[in-house]
């Protein structure tokens, strides 16, 4: 569901950025605000569950890096592959 919400802009800050401008920064800022109450919500959920959000994240980085890896591996230094090395 959304909700269409008018705002008063000054003139002075409508002739400086251009209305287009003011209103993708807006939408910007309320996408992000979205996206952040979202991982409240599933960082909320996923402690209730006892998982740690923090280490599935370590976790799904790692074998996706892992994978990555196996697929552009000719194209990678040695050093990228084996960094304990």
């Amino acid at each position: 569901m959304m909700t269409t919400i008018q705002v008063q802009v000054s003139d002075e800050v409508i002739a400086h950025y251009g209305a287009m401008a003011i209103q993708e920064q807006l939408q910007k800022q309320l996408d992000w605000e979205t996206l952040r109450i979202k991982a409240i919500k599933l960082e909320a959920v996923l402690s209730k569950a006892g998982l740690d959000g923090d280490e599935l994240t370590r976790e799904a980085r790692k074998t996706a890096w892992e994978e990555y890896k196996h697929q552009i591996s000719d194209k990678l230094p040695l050093e990228a592959l084996h960094p304990e090395s």
